[in-house]
């Protein structure tokens, strides 16, 4: 605020004559100018005064101040008034894509999803080509928001107690306890203020046993959906613990407060000195930490985030340094170690990601290499903002407010198969909200953790456990000539949402019974079969919410002679003739002669002979990359597809030479496709040399078809 009270005294110190110059005209560039340099510098809750007091007075600034004062309120999470600016800003000037999208992304935050929706929807009518897949996903997310609370009853939320009413975020397990990030105030004297917000800056604290943690209320599964969530923060007056709120009664300017401040320990001093701090990581050892921090030396006006590492020696964290991938021009942050350790993934905005900020990863294994970030795949990454990645085993977590979800940042799950990843899966309310939800972390078992969120105006630490809710379906099986008990009959389970696809099967037992546990408020299709009678379904359109559900009695028909029931058809997903269980490609339509799967080998020869090396080297020409390109994205389609590389040459040489020449060119292009990211083990190349010719080396043409690539693809 100190700054905010000297601009002041300056444009009031100014001489008369100036302000007369211009007249309000004058007084608003001169605020006007003020804001936009605290607004370039992210210093958005000194950018506000300025904006307001120049929009009181009119002038050739106005549209831009409106806009940028609606960002500013947008930054520091001022969700009303963002609101009225933006809205303000298209009525006064012009619609424009990325506010009609602020505009949608506030509507959900305030729980206006039938707006939100509407504003959406018009955006893929007006600017259809302009990020199609975002506002296809975020518009189908606020379509139909109850579809994120069917697991709602797998969680239980608690907000801690040691949540302040300033920022506190990014919990991390560290030596039995937690560490976290907060912008808390840690003394009685003014501390330096972080202008994005205009509190303290971030500082890294550690509760060194989680044991010592306790929680205030609970933030229900059902109750509070469609009621604004009743929980606050308890500052009170009661006898301090270790994970007691400070307590901070604000008056006057922001760092003018007085009042009780429990100092809870910061991490390490050597990682809370002049820098603004931010989420980090550890390896398993917990003598290495990676940390986001704001760098000292500014860019063009900014001051942006960096990771570090550092490592812990002799009772300290020493021999801090910045990644090498790190490049000054750009933001770097929020960075996850994988479970080996052979990869860090982090965050960034810089140029060549798919919009907003992406998740990228380097490998650790050498120098050169983590100095190559590579980018994740659009699966997980969207035009919007993929932020706060953390890993758990094989599974990838991460916030973002780019694909379908409830509003603001929601956390998602994936994992890769083979290279790829898979989908990435909402994990719902109520961990998930219409605010921003971020940096989630599981304990080793999966069951407990802990998440961030600013649900209540403020980042906060929640924790929760994960009890997955069931549904038991029970049923039984009967004859309808005799309404006997049916032992025996199979009764296959299949679920109805293709999201999630399930499938499962039982028996059933002497007294004809059957139970399936199964996800609450889903559909599924139940098929009966049983030697000697005509088979049947029962679909079951809505599971319900309740412990058990009691189906109805199947009654199964007998057949008209006696005599062993045909054996159910197989399934064949994708209607090409082969049945699953013998389809190597189940999803996707391939003669019999080729196990079901597509007949792609003639394609990928005819690409083979277009695969050149430069002379007597086993160096690619830049003419191979097409085909190449070509083969990779039948890599990406089918992820059970393998290949087999061969190499071969003409007589010319020595066939010692031509052998290892051919080796070599058929690993060229086996190294080609590991490269671009798929796993080695789908590949195996082989060389012969001049043993097997296709044409007759006697001549130049014979000579130019024996030197060759074959690739043989096989599906597995």
């Amino acid at each position: 605020m100190k700054r905010i009270f000297t601009y002041l005294l300056i444009a009031l110190s100014l001489p008369a004559s100036l302000w007369a110059q211009g007249g309000s005209t004058r007084r608003s560039e001169i605020y006007f100018k003020n804001g936009e340099k605290e607004f370039n510098g992210q210093r958005y809750t000194y950018a506000i005064p300025f904006f307001k007091t120049a929009l009181k007075h009119p002038g050739k600034n106005d549209s831009l101040a409106t806009i940028h004062i609606a960002e500013a309120y947008w930054y520091v999470r001022k969700y009303d008034s963002a609101l009225i600016y933006y809205r303000e800003y298209e009525k006064k000037f012009r619609q424009h894509f990325s506010s009609s999208q602020r505009i949608a992304e506030l509507l959900a935050t305030l729980g206006e999803y039938r707006d939100a929706t509407a504003v959406y929807k018009q955006l893929q009518k007006d600017v259809p080509v302009h990020n199609p897949i975002l506002l296809a996903a975020r518009a189908k997310g606020f379509s139909d928001p109850s579809r994120f609370q069917k697991d709602s009853l797998d969680f239980t939320v608690r907000l801690l107690n040691l949540n302040t009413q300033q920022q506190d975020f990014s919990p991390q397990y560290y030596q039995g306890g937690m560490v976290f990030v907060s912008n808390r105030y840690s003394k009685r004297s003014s501390e330096k203020e972080f202008g994005w917000d205009g509190l303290p800056f971030a500082s890294i604290y550690w509760v060194k046993d989680t044991a010592d943690l306790y929680t205030t209320d609970s933030v229900a599964g059902k109750s509070s959906w469609k009621s604004k969530i009743g929980v606050k923060a308890n500052d009170d007056y009661t006898a301090q613990t270790s994970n007691d709120n400070d307590i901070i009664v604000v008056s006057g300017m922001r760092t003018n407060y007085n009042g009780t401040i429990q100092q809870l320990d910061k991490f390490s001093n050597e990682l809370n000195t002049k820098y603004n701090y931010g989420p980090l990581c550890f390896n398993k050892a917990g003598d290495k930490v990676y940390f986001t921090r704001n760098n000292l030396s500014p860019t063009a006006g900014r001051y942006n985030l960096e990771i570090c590492v550092a490592s812990f020696e002799k009772g300290k964290w020493t021999s801090s340094k910045v990644m090498p991938f790190v490049q000054k021009e750009y933001d770097y942050y929020h960075p996850a170690l994988s479970a080996d350790e052979t990869r860090l993934y982090f965050c960034s905005n810089a140029p060549g990601g798919l919009g907003g900020s992406d998740i990228y990863y380097v490998s650790l294994l050498s120098d050169y290499d983590m100095t190559i970030p590579v980018n994740l795949d659009n699966k997980i990454n969207t035009a919007g903002n993929e932020l706060f990645p953390t890993i758990q085993g094989d599974t990838l977590y991460f916030s973002s407010d780019g694909h379908a979800g409830l509003g603001g940042l929601d956390i998602y799950k994936t994992y890769s198969v083979r290279g790829m990843w898979k989908a990435p899966v909402n994990l719902g309310y109520p961990v998930n909200s219409r605010f921003d939800d971020f940096g989630i972390i599981y304990n080793a078992n999966k069951t407990k953790g802990f998440f961030s969120s600013n649900r209540l105006g403020t980042d906060d630490i929640y924790v929760f456990e994960n009890n997955p809710f069931r549904v038991k379906l029970e049923g039984t099986v009967l004859s309808r000539a005799t309404m006997r008990r049916l032992d025996l009959a199979k009764v296959v389970i299949v679920s109805q949402d293709p999201e999630e696809p399930m499938r499962d099967s039982v028996v059933t037992d002497q007294t004809g019974n059957y139970t399936f546990p199964v996800k609450p408020g889903r559909a599924y299709t139940l098929y009966y079969t049983r030697d000697g009678y005509i088979p049947d379904s029962l679909k079951v359109t809505d599971s319900g919410k309740e412990p058990t559900l009691a189906l109805q009695p199947m009654l199964l028909t007998p057949v008209e002679e006696p005599k062993p029931a045909a054996p159910a058809a197989e399934p064949d997903r994708d209607g090409d003739g082969v049945p699953d269980s013998k389809d190597k490609c189940p999803d996707v339509k391939g003669p019999v002669s080729n196990a079901g799967c597509p007949d792609i080998q003639a394609r990928i020869n005819e690409l083979a002979k277009m695969v050149f090396f430069k002379t007597a080297s086993d160096e690619l020409t830049p003419a191979a990359l097409k085909p190449l390109n070509e083969v990779a994205q039948y890599l990406k389609e089918y992820p059970n597809l393998t290949l087999y590389i061969e190499g071969h040459t003409d007589s010319r040489a020595p066939a010692d030479y031509n052998l290892d020449l051919s080796k070599r060119r058929a690993r060229s292009v086996l190294n080609f496709f590991v490269n671009r990211g798929f796993d080695k083990k789908r590949f195996t190349s082989a060389g012969f040399g001049l043993t097997r010719p296709i044409a007759d080396n006697s001549t130049d043409e014979g000579r130019a078809k024996n030197r060759r690539v074959e690739i043989k693809a096989t599906f597995h």
